[in-house]
């Protein structure tokens, strides 16, 4: 058989199926003898299509061009103002300790134990650990930058200090950390550590 015969009888196979509902159309162009199908994409692909550009629009027009709902981000937003003003109130304004409390701390081996542990971890860097100060100021001798009692010592400690390496920490530690912490340091006062020369105002020691 001829290759002319063999290109006829592929046409004419392909134009006899014009009709065929399970390979479609063919399209009247072709290339180097190829034919080509008109098999349209499944209905539920092009519903899928469609919703999506239909959906798109849709929330566009919601979440970008006006106000109805809340965005994603002022959502989040939000949110992270609410526990942020949460947080630090009950970490700082409505954390306080009285002088009778830290002065029971200061004479409970536990509390100062904890808190000189504490005091290690996050203090020690500008105090050093024995509290003889570093860049901070020394803890040990009779004199105090920040008022003059063991209350003082903690509002420092929670509020910190502005304008000064000091943060607050009452940010960062609960509650009673924060009274651990206070109590180790008051526990320090007298023991007159060799360090950092005295700042602040002369104070009288602490009352076992």
């Amino acid at each position: 058989m001829s290759s002319t015969a063999i290109d006829d009888t592929t046409a004419s196979a392909a134009t006899s199926s014009d009709d065929n509902p399970t390979t479609g159309k063919v399209l009247e162009h072709e290339y180097d003898g190829i034919h080509e199908y008109d098999n349209p994409l499944p209905g539920w692909w092009r519903a899928i299509f469609y919703g999506s550009m239909i959906y798109a629009l849709v929330y566009f027009i919601i979440f970008v061009k006006t106000d109805w709902i809340a965005s994603p981000e002022q959502t989040y937003r939000a949110a992270a103002l609410e526990w942020s003003a949460t947080h630090e109130a009950s970490s700082t304004a409505m954390v306080s300790a009285s002088e009778d409390q830290l002065a029971a701390g200061a004479r409970d081996p536990a509390m100062v134990e904890r808190g000189q542990t504490i005091f290690t971890t996050k203090c020690a860097t500008c105090h050093t650990p024995d509290g003889r100060g570093l860049i901070g100021p020394n803890l040990t001798d009779l004199f105090q930058i920040h008022g003059s009692k063991r209350e003082d010592l903690f509002n420092t400690i929670r509020d910190g200090a502005p304008g000064t390496a000091m943060m607050p920490w009452g940010t960062q530690l609960p509650a009673t950390d924060l009274v651990a912490v206070a109590s180790f340091v008051s526990s320090l006062r007298g023991k007159n550590v060799a360090g950092k020369e005295p700042q602040g105002n002369p104070v009288p020691a602490f009352a076992p």
